[in-house]
């Protein structure tokens, strides 16, 4: 597994499972599409408006790395649209993950909320 996508809010995460491909993803993403990146959990988490714009992402990264002078824009387009589709198949886990983080965050933040009590007006 390379990537797994869950809802949040109006967008999806896509959460980076590879360490190996995660800065440059999250370089390429930020270059191509001013996506957000956050880096707080797995190796780092990619915000996209919509499930076409992650596959516009994967087809645009394999797209640059297919590239080569002697190929037309064509053939290009259906390898790296043939990858991309493989990815989405065989490397992505679609869970709902963005829910589960936020109801952990809000369960420990709830056991340490501290009240702050005003000495002038403490019995």
């Amino acid at each position: 597994m390379k990537y797994i996508i869950s809802t949040h809010g109006a967008n999806i995460a896509v959460g980076l499972l590879d360490p190996n491909t995660a800065e440059e993803d999250i370089n390429l993403s930020h270059n191509l599409f001013n996506t957000y990146a956050g880096d707080n959990y797995f190796n780092g988490v990619l915000s996209f408006a919509s499930p076409p714009k992650f596959y516009r992402f994967l087809i645009d990264k394999y797209y640059l790395l297919y590239w080569r002078p002697d190929k037309t824009f064509s053939q290009i387009l259906k390898k790296a649209t043939n990858k991309a589709r493989q990815i989405l198949v065989n490397d992505v886990e679609y869970r709902n993950f963005m829910p589960e983080i936020y109801h952990s965050n809000m369960v420990t933040a709830n056991k340490s909320i501290y009240k702050w009590h005003n000495p002038k007006y403490s019995d």
